[in-house]
């Protein structure tokens, strides 16, 4: 069958994570958080809330050999990907996965929300090692692979890694940056500008994708795009089935692909990270937004100036001849 959650139990650390990250985030304001801030860390700028003692611990942190992997440059369908993932990892069984939030299902290990200003949030890096007590672990990074934890690599641990059109992208990291910090701290300008020219936490969008496009033929890395995904849903399930070893009948991928569709992931209190976000908003979601905006490809037609979407085509034409990579703009 492969790797697999079926029959998880709760651990006590788990269950206390779970409660440690809901009362932390009652504290937790949009004026705590540093989301578009930046340090440099090895020639990365990474946001002030990815705590420097974090990555510094993430260098010797222990990667167990059926540990699975997440990766992805922001907002390139993360959260879609890993709920894929996740309901497949338990064998389809949509009840059990819905006993816990996504956020908790699936740890951010280098991200701390507030942790630039209050030093008691709880971080995945020094939780994970207590949880769970059953394998495999199911793991979130938006980390380039060059600052993964160097196990990741020695052990060549399962990664799945998703690229989506930068232009998309980009719209998706403003709207996610005027969800999570005060109103119009960051203008849309702001955010394209530092996309451009890789100032944003991560770094060059491009760089991101082409390190793992570079190693997309390596056994232990499943390389998906997300428009391939929106097209095809059935058959990215059947690929990360594949991918982790795993079968299924119709039946299974049926219940699979009905749980993770955009509008009942939306709807579902376990999948939409607004169920969470909220908290910081004093329980009650901003007006007309939410994490889980449209889950469509080509939305950049609505934001992008002509001027905008044509300099992103020729830094995508320059950074990426000769790759072999490349996107329909």
């Amino acid at each position: 069958m492969g790797q697999t959650l079926s029959g998880y139990m709760f651990s006590v650390a788990e269950l206390y994570f779970g409660w440690r990250m809901r009362s932390i985030m009652s504290k937790v304001r949009p004026e705590d958080i540093r989301l578009y801030e930046t340090y440099d860390y090895e020639g990365i700028p990474l946001a002030l809330d990815t705590l420097k003692t974090t990555m510094d611990e993430l260098n010797t942190f222990h990667i167990r050999d059926d540990d699975v992997f997440i990766v992805t440059y922001p907002k390139a369908g993360t959260t879609w990907t890993q709920e894929i993932t996740s309901a497949i990892l338990h064998d389809g069984d949509i009840a059990q996965v819905n006993k816990r939030h996504t956020m908790q299902r699936v740890p951010f290990i280098e991200m701390t929300v507030g942790g630039a200003v209050y030093d008691d949030i709880p971080r995945a890096v020094q939780m994970l090692p207590k949880l769970p007590t059953t394998s495999p672990r199911f793991i979130k990074s938006h980390l380039p692979g060059q600052l993964l934890p160097p196990q990741v690599w020695e052990k060549k641990i399962k990664m799945i890694y998703v690229i989506r059109n930068p232009k998309d992208v980009v719209v998706s990291l403003f709207h996610h940056g005027a969800l999570m910090t005060p109103p119009g701290k960051f203008s849309f300008d702001f955010v394209f500008d530092g996309f451009l020219d890789g100032t944003l936490p991560y770094g060059n969008w491009w760089e991101h994708y082409l390190y793992f496009w570079e190693r997309r033929n390596e056994d232990h890395i499943l390389f998906l795009r997300f428009e391939d995904m929106k097209k095809d849903l059935r058959g990215t399930v059947l690929k990360i089935s594949e991918f982790l070893g795993k079968s299924f009948s119709d039946e299974t991928i049926d219940a699979i692909m009905d749980h993770c569709s955009f509008q009942n992931m939306k709807n579902n209190p376990m999948t939409n990270p607004d169920t969470l976000i909220q908290i910081i908003h004093g329980g009650k979601m901003p007006e007309g937004q939410s994490f889980m905006r449209k889950g469509q490809s080509g939305s950049w037609k609505a934001k992008l100036s002509q001027t905008q979407s044509e300099a992103l085509e020729a830094q995508v034409k320059e950074v990426l001849a000769g790759t072999g990579l490349s996107f329909d703009m």
